[in-house]
């Protein structure tokens, strides 16, 4: 990004000017001059003060588009930046987004699983018990008819 640089060098400019033009004048109304060479060394110095002021002005609009140029480029770099940045997130988000439906996929798969693995054992667990109660039930027929036969 360009960087301008602070000049401090133009106030010191214009009050050289302005000082250079009011110590011309002065020390033209102090000469012994007649009043034709006096018109005349004015005028001079009159020209040398636009001539300086015109300067100053190209100057001032010089370092105007300069400034304007640097300004421009600079919003330019802000936009790409901007608009780069943006992409990236984007970009981001839609990776987290991709991301994130994977693994809630992998989450209803494994739910779905154990689902099925907890059905599967409820369903042995109860034929189990099932099983279990049959033959404890068998058991306690043949020691009631045990008992029948010995009394």
């Amino acid at each position: 990004m360009l960087k301008v640089r602070k000049d401090n060098n133009s106030g010191f400019f214009l009050g050289a000017l302005f000082g250079a033009a009011i110590a011309g004048a002065t020390a033209l109304l102090y000469a012994p001059k007649s009043g034709k060479e006096l018109r005349d060394d004015i005028q001079d110095e009159l020209d040398q003060l636009l001539d300086r002021a015109s300067e100053y002005s190209d100057y001032a609009v010089e370092r105007g588009v300069e400034m304007y140029d640097a300004a421009a480029e600079a919003t330019e770099d802000i936009k790409v930046n901007l608009k780069d940045s943006a992409n990236q997130f984007k970009t981001q988000v839609n990776d987290l987004s991709k991301e994130a439906s994977q693994e809630w996929s992998k989450v209803k798969s494994e739910l779905e699983q154990s689902k099925h693995k907890i059905k599967d054992d409820a369903g042995n667990l109860a034929d189990t018990v099932a099983d279990e109660a049959t033959h404890l039930a068998e058991e306690t027929k043949d020691a009631v008819d045990e008992v029948k036969d010995k009394a």
